[in-house]
């Protein structure tokens, strides 16, 4: 077994976050951990609480 192997399986689901319309792009936590933030292929960025799962800031960057 591989190291990467192990790391993977070290892993659980803890929160599924579904308000994104199409697939995440990037993501990144907080230093403190408290929120992430989420960029995804419909040019959306979105703040979400890490605890509670609930999204409170959403942005959509119209490109021309």
């Amino acid at each position: 077994m591989k190291l990467m192997d192990i790391m993977l399986w070290s892993f659980h689901m803890v929160k599924v976050f579904q308000e994104n319309s199409d697939n995440i792009n990037c993501f990144d936590f907080s230093p403190n951990g408290e929120t992430i933030i989420l960029s995804s292929k419909d040019n959306s960025i979105a703040l979400y609480d890490c605890h509670e799962g609930t999204e409170y800031w959403n942005y959509v960057v119209l490109l021309t």
